[in-house]
């Protein structure tokens, strides 16, 4: 009987050595977090890329300062640089603008000669017309005096011929008062016509002078410079690079009002719910973290070039910031996300 025992003996030693291994495995099984509070036990974190940024910020556009379509950058402030109120941020190449301008100058030192001659020209047949015309009343008033005569004064053959006479000098004052009208309403025509060739080159010339200025771009406000990707190329925009108008260089974040800005991958974007907590860490410096929590999430995809072929919505963060630690626009973070409870 002793020799049937033992095999049941050591089956309940074997299951009592499986216990303790399988309760720790369960313990094993939980997820691990240092900080219990942000991270509900039936939560599973999500990490997600994320960049600084400020509420207030100023995009650098490619300015229509001319008829190009596209302009070459030719200077600009370094990325990260923070610059000054007021301060120069980029430079667009300036010569065709500048061209444009020497070319508009010459046109208008043209018009305004051709204004002084022409006026010279059309008042000196204005005035010859007026004298024409006064001339010819002359006339006409010694041809009346001459065909008053009468008859029993002079002989008929003169009567007849001052009564002609007196004819011809009417119809010339009629033709000399239509030569003063047409030569006034022609010297009005050509005046106005040459002030207004003469005002739209003084508009272009203003046009392309605000156009120069407006291809130097100043800083409104005091804040970080970062520099726009070319979605093309996918790299970022560099001094040499052509660009369209209307297109982004570059934008200029204030220093306050500072913020995170996420992208969460299409797949992903249920499992993130507002208001929920976040852990943020500096890519630059692990050490670094902080606390922040979820403001809102996109509707609108994106897709970013870089990244594949999926869509992204973006996700505003705000956090509590520590004033010891120096936080500028463009630094990017790691943003541990909480995932929705199921």
């Amino acid at each position: 009987m002793q020799l049937n025992r033992r095999p049941a003996i050591a089956a309940i030693c074997f299951w009592l050595t499986l216990v303790p291994v399988t309760v720790l495995a369960q313990q094993n099984l939980q997820p691990h977090n240092a900080d219990s509070t942000s991270l509900p036990l039936n939560a599973s974190p999500l990490l997600l890329t994320g960049q600084i940024i400020s509420a207030n910020s100023q995009a650098i556009m490619v300015p229509k300062a001319g008829d190009m379509w596209r302009y070459q950058i030719q200077w600009m402030l370094p990325e990260g640089t923070v610059a000054k109120p007021g301060q120069i941020a980029v430079i667009f190449d300036k010569s065709a603008v500048a061209n444009r301008i020497e070319q508009l100058e010459a046109s208008l030192l043209k018009a305004t000669a051709e204004e002084q001659s022409q006026s010279s020209d059309l008042d000196a047949k204005w005035l010859q017309a007026e004298f024409d015309l006064k001339e010819a009343e002359l006339n006409l008033e010694k041809a009346e005096l001459d065909a008053a005569i009468p008859t029993e004064v002079i002989p008929a053959k003169e009567y007849a011929e001052n009564q002609f006479e007196r004819l011809k000098a009417d119809l010339e004052v009629s033709k000399k008062r239509q030569a003063l009208k047409e030569a006034a309403e022609n010297r009005s025509t050509l005046l106005l016509q040459i002030a207004i060739d003469k005002q739209r080159s003084q508009l272009e010339l203003a046009h392309a002078v605000k156009g120069l200025e407006q291809l130097q771009i100043k800083a409104n406000f005091a804040g970080t410079i970062i520099h726009a990707r070319d979605p093309r190329k996918n790299k970022k925009i560099a001094v040499g690079d052509a660009v369209m108008v209307g297109s982004q260089v570059a934008m200029v974040r204030a220093l306050d009002e500072l913020e995170v800005i996420a992208w969460v991958n299409e797949v992903d974007v249920d499992r993130l719910v507002i208001n929920a907590p976040v852990n943020l860490s500096l890519d630059a410096d692990a050490t670094v973290k902080f606390k922040g929590s979820i403001q809102s999430i996109g509707n609108q995809a994106s897709k970013k070039a870089a990244w594949g072929s999926s869509n992204w919505f973006p996700v505003e963060i705000q956090f509590t910031r520590d004033e010891q630690v120096e936080l500028i626009p463009g630094m990017s973070v790691l943003v541990e996300a909480v995932e929705k409870a199921s």
